[in-house]
């Protein structure tokens, strides 16, 4: 989540990056307001578009989780996550931010949460400085709701609220979801948790909150707290997850409650089963249907730093798009290296529309000062392999239409150098690249130089164990072949050269010039990367360039979680240059 160095300094690794206002589906609309500009401090407002000019509202002030030290509501998770409870329940919300530990030690974000629902409460009247708020929001109708550490603010917020009493705001009720409380005798499950998911919880709470009397300090258990039954809600909905090793202290939460005699009217609890603190990738039902979990989300076009410009073409008519990136202030006829990007999410998830791979992609773009085009291809389960294979060709033929300046798109008529044409991706979009390599090699599109390819922590196995793998995580070893199992349902096994790729016979034909393989310490993959090259070199491949590159301490995709880390910057500037290095030789 997070690094503290030892001089101090804090990097955060998840939920830094800003989206802007806004909605994709179009039903909500948005805005950013300052509530304290002492501290510089703001929150994001929603409301429903098409409603009337003086329609009433429930108010929703909404508190992020991140365990009091990372996340914001302007990230991509919580503004889309809010776009669409504002659409589902049709309320005016108000999402808050707050300054975060270590820096900000509890009880700052309490403090902070308070500054903003307080600033919120000046529109009771109809007075205040937010126009959506005095004609819009019901303060009879009043909700306080947060996830993890920001449905801990939101009962602390309740227990302000019944001792202050804010004029004019009727608190009709709070909704914790996942809610991080916590103690030192163990109740329920507890015991058999993860040793390191217990070590987490304990370490986020002692980071958060130095001066803390312990993990029975009523912030924490809050059970224990002499004011519990004083809640100043009226109605109390509380969210567990089976799997959450915070689910009991859910549980205990609320039967503690009604002991204490809280005067509350209505208190439910709802347990999500095999539900995890944090969603898995993908759900599949007995029915067929599949539900993706994560990496769905569609964001529009565009670049806040405004260095690069977007647009989505479509390359099959099988109604396949892919995302074009190009920086602006170019040459009329300025021509760029060309770079095919296959993303990845072990063909089953991830899509190259959403915030991770459009944000990716304006920063690799900026920074590489290439053309890209960032191909979407059908994913398993319901299109397995060797669909996405397909898919993705069909793109770089489409893309190769351009070669002789008339092709359908002006962009890549005008400004792609089809003699440095590059593919990449990472995880099943590396394994994605590689066998684009293999498949021009035999094909040889007419006009397209492939200079290059960019392996990021690539999505390759084998039967037999290699380097350190037998000594890593059970569960991790279970996904990596299960999702391969899900996407190539007819695979022969996981020696199986699309999967295993020094298996097959092509594997020195690799048709690049030079390649470029990136590994993460800490990720399970990581030494498929070394085999594979050290195999490319012993069966003799005749690529010029030959480079690999290890990330100490990192974990799989760490580029896309943590864009903003020493490392993923690093590891950026490294693809970067080798897009547009001069050709060279070198050494594993």
């Amino acid at each position: 989540m997070l690094r503290v160095y030892k001089d101090g300094r804090v990097e955060r690794l998840q939920g830094t990056h800003v989206v802007p206002p806004g909605d994709p589906k179009g039903m909500v609309q948005s805005r950013d307001v300052v509530y304290a500009p002492e501290a510089n401090l703001s929150s994001r407002l929603y409301l429903p578009k098409n409603i009337n000019p003086h329609q009433k509202l429930p108010l929703l002030v909404y508190i992020h989780g991140g365990g009091f030290c990372v996340e914001t509501p302007f990230s991509s998770t919580y503004h889309n996550y809010l776009n669409t409870l504002v659409a589902e329940a049709n309320v005016v919300a108000v999402s808050v931010d707050y300054r975060k530990a270590p820096e900000h030690p509890l009880p700052t974000a309490y403090d902070d949460s308070w500054t903003a629902i307080k600033w919120v409460a000046s529109h009771v009247n109809g007075n205040g400085p937010d126009e959506w708020l005095n004609s819009h929001a019901d303060f009879g109708k009043v909700f306080f709701a947060g996830d993890s550490s920001g449905a801990n603010i939101s009962h602390q917020m309740g227990l302000r609220h019944a001792q202050e009493k804010l004029a004019g705001v009727n608190l009709e009720g709070i909704v914790l979801v996942h809610p991080f409380f916590w103690g030192t005798q163990r109740i329920g499950y507890e015991a058999n948790r993860k040793k390191e998911r217990i070590e987490l919880i304990e370490g986020l709470w002692c980071l958060a909150n130095p001066k803390t009397t312990g993990f029975d300090d009523p912030l924490f258990n809050p059970v224990l707290e002499p004011r519990f039954a004083s809640l100043g809600c009226s109605r109390l909905l509380v969210l567990v997850a089976e799997k959450d090793s915070l689910r009991d202290r859910g549980y205990y939460y609320c039967e503690q409650l009604v002991k204490s005699g809280w005067k509350g009217r209505q208190l439910e609890i709802t347990e999500a089963r095999n539900e995890i603190h944090l969603l898995p990738m993908l759900r599949i039902y007995k029915d067929g249907r599949v539900e993706r979990l994560l990496g769905d989300d569609v964001v529009p076009l565009g670049d806040p730093k405004g260095i690069v410009q977007s647009k989505d073409v479509i390359y099959s008519e099988a109604n396949l798009s892919s995302r074009l990136y190009l920086p602006r202030n170019l040459k009329r006829n300025q021509n760029l290296p060309l770079l095919f990007y296959f993303h990845g999410g072990g063909f089953c998830s991830e899509t190259s529309f959403n915030s991770t791979y459009h944000n990716y992609l304006n920063n690799l773009v900026a920074e590489a000062n290439v053309i890209a085009v960032s191909v979407d291809y059908r994913k398993a389960p319901e299109h397995p392999l060797p669909i996405a294979y397909d898919d993705s060709w069909t793109a770089i033929k489409w893309v190769a239409s351009h070669v002789n300046g008339n092709g359908p798109d002006e962009w890549l008529n005008s400004h792609a150098d089809f003699g440095k044409v590059f593919f990449a991706g990472d995880s099943s979009g590396a394994n994605i690249s590689h066998q684009m390599g293999l498949r021009h090699a035999q094909e040889k599109l007419v006009g397209v130089n492939l200079e290059g390819i960019v392996l990021v922590h690539p999505f390759f196995w084998g039967t037999q164990r290699i380097g350190y793998e037998a000594n890593r995580k059970k569960e991790r070893i279970e996904l990596i072949e299960g999702l391969w199992c899900l996407a190539n349902p007819k695979s022969n096994g996981f020696d199986d050269p699309l999967f295993n790729p020094v298996l097959d016979p092509r594997f020195a034909s690799l048709g690049c010039s030079r390649l470029l393989v990136l590994v993460a310490d800490k990720d399970p993959l990581r030494d498929r990367g070394y085999y594979y090259c050290e195999q490319l070199v012993r069966r003799g491949w005749k690529g010029r360039q030959l480079e690999i590159m290890e990330a100490k301490n990192e974990t799989h995709v760490f580029h896309l979680l943590f864009p903003d880390s020493e490392n993923a910057k690093s590891m950026l500037r490294r693809i970067a240059f080798f897009l547009n290095q001069e050709p060279l030789l070198s050494k594993i």
